[in-house]
């Protein structure tokens, strides 16, 4: 199924949770203590690497993770993209980075397409973490 469809794009404009449904698609209760996971086979490319995905805000008072990665010891190595304050942000306490995006995002009847663009190898800090929001450069 290709990620630009009619489905996702007559979804976007939906209200609520109710009244659609897309294929293939997850919805996270907050009371609930489900996620995703994932241990990789080996350490691979953590140099340069992209996450996208479509997400849909549930409420506005909470603080919601759309990817975390942790290594074996969290204090010293996690790596998350969250929406908090009503803002897409980049937090790494490996190295104390913090990225957040300027415009805030609070429709929560909208579906956001997020892309996270980390290349460490590039020599300017602006390059290296960037964030894209329905394909506009944050």
């Amino acid at each position: 199924m290709p990620v630009f469809n009619n489905m996702l794009a007559g979804a976007s404009g939906g209200a609520g949770a109710g009244g659609y449904e897309i294929e293939r698609s997850l919805r996270f209760n907050s009371s609930d203590s489900a996620h995703l996971s994932r241990t990789p086979s080996s350490a691979g490319n953590r140099k340069t690497w992209t996450w996208s995905g479509w997400v849909k805000r549930s409420g506005l008072d909470q603080f919601n993770y759309l990817f975390d990665a942790v290594t074996t010891n969290p204090a010293t190595g996690e790596n998350r993209i969250s929406f908090q304050d009503n803002e897409i942000k980049w937090y790494s306490n490996e190295t104390q980075d913090t990225v957040e995006t300027v415009g805030l995002f609070r429709d929560t009847a909208a579906w956001y397409h997020v892309v996270f663009v980390y290349n460490s190898t590039e020599s300017t800090s602006s390059d290296r973490i960037k964030i894209y929001v329905n394909g506009v450069l944050q």
